[in-house]
Parts: C-alpha cells; structure tokens; sequence
C-alpha cells in the first residue's frame, strides 16, 4: 500500500503570478545593518540577469494589449472595451519601463554604498 500524498497543484493565478511578477524575486536593500544591505544588494544583483526575460514578457504583453485595442477600436467600432485594452497596455508598458531602469541601475551601479 503506497500512501503517497497526490501531488501538490499550485493554482493557475498563482503561477501567472510567478510567471510575470518579478519583483516578489528581489529583496528590499533599504531595511537592516550596513551588512544585511550589502548583502541583499549583491542577491538583487544576481537575480537581475532574469530581468531582460520579464521585460519581453511585458513587451509582449504592451504589444498584445494594444493591438486588441486597435482591433475592438477600428474593426468592431466598440470604444469601452478598446479604452480599457489601452489603458492595461500604458500599465504593462510601465511595468517594462520600470524592470528596464531596475535592470540597467543593477548593472551600471555594482556596489551599493
């Protein structure tokens, strides 16, 4: 008899969480000792090389947004659901806009001081 528990299924929001959402990755560098910010400094350092990934996500995600807005704009005629297709792409594309500046302090700034 093998009583093996079933495996655990994550639910679908949480993983499109993961998916998209890198900032939950990196840790906040202005809390604790001279040390602890340091080191919590070099960790987002290191987590920084998966950024350029999450950019394109979020490329992607402007440019889908977007385009669904066109489409409902200029092929349905239907402006609600064409102003919210753009707007959700002004905030994707604020999201790629902010990992863009995070991604490129990380690189150009090596120690923090």
């Amino acid at each position: 008899m093998d009583r093996t528990p079933p495996p655990c299924q994550e639910p679908f929001w949480h993983l499109l969480y993961r998916y998209l959402w890198p900032f939950a990755c990196f840790r906040d560098v202005t809390q604790g000792s001279l040390i602890e910010r340091r080191q919590n400094y070099r960790h987002n350092r290191q987590m920084g090389v998966h950024l350029p990934g999450f950019m394109a996500k979020w490329a992607c995600l402007t440019l889908v947004f977007f385009l669904l807005g066109l489409a409902f704009e200029e092929l349905l005629e239907v402006m609600l659901p064409a102003a919210c297709c753009y707007v959700t792409s002004t905030w994707a594309l604020t999201i790629c806009v902010q990992l863009c500046v995070a991604w490129l302090w990380l690189r150009r700034f090596p120690e923090l001081h």
